[in-house]
């Protein structure tokens, strides 16, 4: 699905459901996100969001994330995030919520949840 300047995409697998996201998180794209996450999180596995493709991320995205975050924290299904770098990094560094949210380097490492 694309809205605008972002992709994402998901696949379940046995052990979770990735979703990869690539392009912009802005306030227009965000719900874009917000809707990939909550089809997701219907499957009660582990969602790893992939965010190695995102160029930009703005607030609404940070949003996303804490909302989502605390929904697989109450289903016992946690958010993985995946390589966050660049403005994706910056924002969660910025807010500390580096601290809160699982971030992974890899695919392989975070569908493993070490």
């Amino acid at each position: 699905m694309t809205e605008g300047l972002l992709k994402v995409n998901s696949e379940q697998l046995d052990t979770a459901v990735v979703v990869r996201a690539e392009g912009e998180v802005d306030s227009y794209s965000a719900e874009l996100l917000r809707g990939k996450l909550s089809e997701a999180f219907t499957a009660r596995l582990p969602v790893v969001l992939d965010l190695s493709g995102v160029a930009f991320f703005a607030s609404a995205g940070l949003s996303v994330l804490v909302e989502y975050h605390q929904l697989g924290e109450d289903r016992g299904t946690p958010l993985r995030l995946v390589s966050p770098a660049g403005s994706v990094l910056r924002a969660l560094r910025a807010t500390t919520l580096n601290e809160t949210l699982e971030l992974y380097l890899s695919l392989p490492e975070a569908l493993a949840g070490r």
